[in-house]
């Protein structure tokens, strides 16, 4: 056989907010539903993917309350070589919020009805008089969403309590459902700036032809092996990261194949019958690592469809390369096929999160035809 060398429902608690003399807040319409600010002029939201601005109380982001928001945002991302956290914050307080901060991709404002310092007060004030009631009287209520407050494709976040100590509380009880909305949002952006070539569209011609499924393939991309069972597509700049693309297919045997160590033997049987690293020595494969560091395993919905994904570290048997990776294993019972997909990427001494968001990105624009 032919070789070749190598996102949780979020909950919307939505309140009436008054306008602030400087427009931090976000307006509601009265039905209760956020309202972001729609004017034509509004800039494109700026900002370095993952990154996200904070406004709060610096001093309370020094105690307990900033050790919860370190939780929650500072997690590390599962699955890769070395610790990266899940969100780059940028922490500021009130009178630190200038035009460059408005114009932020992510913006998270930290309210607590408790305090009496500037930062608090200003705070407390982007919500009206009956949005402070509504907040004493019900303590589960913890966050608000709206979009495009000062700029166009942001992102905006409330996060409040009636204390710190019930806030403190929600933030680590609803770590998931804060962190998707934000992790939702990147791979939307990643998604919306995908763009295709004349060439990539016909490989992903080929590919729905030979295995019956579409998945986007961007510009840049060469298609490195086309089986009955396989498919890979890679980018190779001469510089920087490669990024890699493939999907396989078999029968659909039981449920079994679900195990994760049996996800494990199928991805090192699928590398070492399809990739390796070194084109002169065909004895040099990829293999899935699980002695240093174990592969991380969860339960998602995909597509309407029980998947088990999966994230870690691969290299090659001989130790040449290696990187991180990330893949979903699913069954379309009307074909009775089992499909492993997965993204995987090379870059040496480099971080690897924005990277394998990216791959998140493509997989998930996955369907079978």
């Amino acid at each position: 056989m032919k070789k070749i060398a190598l996102y949780t429902l979020i909950t919307l608690f939505i309140f009436s907010c008054s306008n602030s003399k400087d427009g931090a807040q976000v307006d509601v319409d009265g039905d209760g539903t956020a309202n972001a600010k729609k004017e034509a002029h509004l800039p494109e939201a700026s900002g370095e993917p993952g990154e996200i601005v904070i406004v709060m109380n610096k001093k309370k982001y020094e105690g307990e309350l900033g050790e919860a928001i370190k939780t929650v945002f500072r997690e590390p991302v599962p699955g890769l070589t070395r610790t990266e956290p899940m969100f780059t914050i940028r922490i500021i307080e009130p009178f630190e919020f200038n035009r460059i901060f408005k114009l932020a991709r992510n913006l998270v404002y930290v309210v607590s009805l408790e305090g009496n310092s500037a930062a608090d007060k200003w705070l407390q004030g982007t919500f009206s008089e009956s949005s402070k009631e509504m907040i004493l009287n019900d303590p589960e209520r913890y966050m608000q969403t709206s979009e495009n407050q000062f700029a166009r494709g942001q992102k905006v976040l409330q996060l409040f309590a009636k204390d710190d100590k019930t806030l403190i509380n929600n933030l680590l009880e609803n770590a998931d459902a804060i962190q998707n909305y934000f992790n939702i949002a990147e791979k939307q952006r990643l998604a919306d700036d995908l763009r295709m070539s004349t060439a990539s569209r016909g490989i992903v011609n080929r590919v729905n032809d030979q295995l019956g499924i579409s998945i986007k393939i961007p510009a840049s991309y060469e298609l490195a092996i086309l089986e009955d069972d396989f498919m890979w597509a890679r980018y190779l700049p001469s510089v920087g990261p490669s990024k890699n693309l493939f999907v396989y297919v078999k029968d659909y045997k039981s449920q079994e194949e679900f195990e994760e160590e049996n996800i494990i033997k199928l991805r090192d049987e699928i590398g070492q019958k399809y990739i390796y690293g070194d084109p002169a020595n065909p004895e040099s494969y990829m293999i899935t690592e699980n002695k240093y560091m174990q592969p991380v395993f969860r339960n998602i919905n995909f597509r309407d469809k029980y998947t088990v994904e999966m994230r870690g570290a691969w290299k090659t048997n001989n130790f040449s390369v290696g990187g991180t990776f990330v893949s979903y294993t699913f069954v379309d019972e009307q074909k009775g096929k089992l499909y492993y997909i997965e993204g995987f990427v090379i870059f040496p001494n480099e971080d690897h999160r924005e990277l394998i968001r990216e791959m998140e990105s493509l997989l998930t624009t996955f369907r079978t035809t």
